[in-house]
C-alpha cells in the first residue's frame, strides 16, 4: 500500500511544481504595462512626504529616486517612457523641483529608477506644495495597472506625488505610536530631544519601526524626563512653546 501513495505524492508534487512555473512565466506573458513601483519599509507607496527640515541650513537641494516597473520581458535595448506632470501640482518647475528631459527603462531591467531633484526654497517653510507625476501610455509602455493591492491599502499605480517643505512636523506617527512616549508634539520639544537625547531629528517620518523601536524610544523618553527633572530642581523649569506649560514626556516617563 505505501508504493501506490508514494507515487500518488510524487505525481501531486510534479503537478503543483508545472502549475507554479506556468503561472510564473505568465508575467513574461503579459502586455508591456508600466507602473510606478516606489517602496518604504517595504510597503508600496504612491506618495512621499520630503522635508528639508531634517537638513543642515547648508544643504540646498536633494535628489529622490523614484522607481517604476514593467510587466512583459526584458529587451536589450533602452526603452523610453512618458511622464507627465499633473495640471493640479503647486510646485513650480525649476523653483521647486527639476527633472530629466527624457525618462527611460534601461536595456534588460523590469525595474528602473528616474531622479527628481527637489530644491530647497524659502517659501516651504509656510507653504507645502506637491508634485504629482502621473505614467502616460505611448508607443513603448500601456498603462492598464490602476492600482496595486496587497499592501496596508489599494495604491495608484499610476500616479505619484511627493509633498515639499521646510518644516518640523509630527509625521505620521506621533499621535499612534511616539506619543506614547514622549506626549504632545512640539517642535521646540523635538528639537530638544534630538538636543539632549540623540534621537534624529526625521526619526518622526523616518524612523525605524521595528522589533527594537519601543527600547530605542522608551531610552530617550527617560534620558529626556530625568534632564526635565534635574532642570526643575535647578529652578531653570523648562517651557513648551507656550511659555506656560512645562514640557513633559508621555504619561508612562513622567
Amino acid at each position: 500500500m505505501k508504493k501506490p501513495i508514494s507515487i500518488l505524492i510524487l505525481f501531486s508534487m510534479v503537478a503543483a511544481f508545472a502549475a507554479c512555473k506556468k503561472q510564473t512565466l505568465l508575467t513574461y506573458n503579459a502586455d508591456d504595462n508600466i507602473y510606478f513601483f516606489y517602496k518604504r519599509s517595504n510597503l508600496q507607496q504612491d506618495s512621499v512626504n520630503f522635508s528639508f527640515a531634517y537638513s543642515p541650513a547648508t544643504v540646498q537641494d536633494s535628489t529622490i529616486n523614484i522607481q517604476v516597473a514593467v510587466t512583459g520581458a526584458p529587451v536589450n535595448t533602452d526603452r523610453s517612457f512618458t511622464i507627465a506632470v499633473d495640471p493640479t501640482s503647486t510646485a513650480q518647475a525649476n523653483v521647486h523641483y527639476e527633472m530629466p528631459e527624457k525618462f527611460v527603462l534601461r536595456a534588460g531591467n523590469l525595474v528602473d529608477s528616474f531622479a527628481v531633484k527637489l530644491l530647497r526654497t524659502p517659501d516651504l517653510q509656510t507653504n507645502i506644495p506637491f508634485l504629482r507625476l502621473n505614467l502616460v501610455a505611448d508607443h513603448n509602455f500601456h498603462t492598464d495597472i490602476k492600482a496595486i493591492t496587497g499592501t496596508l491599502d489599494s495604491v495608484n499605480a499610476l500616479s505619484f506625488k511627493i509633498n515639499l517643505s521646510d518644516q518640523l512636523t509630527q509625521g505620521n506617527y506621533w499621535t499612534s505610536i511616539l506619543a506614547t512616549y514622549f506626549g504632545t508634539f512640539s517642535v521646540k520639544k523635538l528639537r530638544l530631544i534630538n538636543q539632549v537625547a540623540g534621537m534624529p531629528l526625521d526619526y518622526v517620518v523616518n524612523g525605524i519601526y521595528d522589533l527594537n523601536m519601543a527600547a530605542r524610544c522608551a531610552s530617550w523618553a527617560i534620558t529626556m524626563s530625568r534632564y526635565l527633572d534635574d532642570q526643575q530642581q535647578a529652578g531653570q523649569t523648562v517651557y513648551d512653546e507656550d511659555g506656560v506649560t512645562p514640557m513633559t514626556m508621555g504619561a508612562g516617563y513622567l
